[in-house]
């Protein structure tokens, strides 16, 4: 997995919710990077208290009302193949919005050198999905009312080959 391909674009970082441990079933070493969202493997106690990756077998999520979001991953898990782990995990909110790079730049109204505003502006309010590639999460623009990401406003020539994405209530774990 990749560090780092998601950060925290609004509110600023000096209202960063706070952080808690989570528990990482073992059956992988270090499966969760800092920078990545972590997902509740289901609701309620015992095995499902536990947390995972987004993993490239479940490259295609969230999907409202099934793929369930703690939060944005601060340090790498260490759970092992054979003992469970923990990962310190930044608990997210409705309102708060991401920065990350399309899985194509130009769906997104941005190639090398170039980027069209208005191409991203249309884009704008659409349910996309995060693509997890060789282990990089991107954006990947799929629309589609049950996806559990939505694009929100991004000035492209300040941040050009970046996106910005809110996450939907109904993705939230604790929301």
């Amino acid at each position: 997995m990749a560090k780092n391909d998601f950060s925290l674009l609004y509110p600023s970082s000096n209202n960063f919710p706070s952080t808690h441990q989570y528990v990482v079933a073992p059956g992988t070493t270090s499966s969760i990077n800092a920078g990545e969202f972590v997902l509740k493997v289901g609701l309620g106690k015992g095995a499902n208290s536990w947390v995972k990756a987004f993993t490239a077998t479940q490259a295609l999520q969230p999907s409202t009302g099934t793929d369930y979001i703690v939060g944005l991953a601060m340090s790498t898990s260490t759970e092992t193949t054979t003992a469970t782990g923990y990962v310190e995990v930044a608990e997210m909110s409705p309102n708060q919005v991401f920065l990350g790079a399309p899985k194509v730049v130009a769906t997104f109204g941005q190639t090398a050198g170039s980027q069209s505003q208005t191409t991203y502006n249309n884009l704008v309010g659409a349910r996309v999905l995060i693509d997890v590639t060789a282990g990089v999460h991107t954006l990947l623009a799929a629309d589609n009312v049950n996806n559990g990401v939505v694009l929100e406003y991004l000035d492209v020539f300040q941040f050009p080959g970046k996106a910005a994405f809110s996450l939907r209530a109904g993705n939230l774990y604790k929301a």
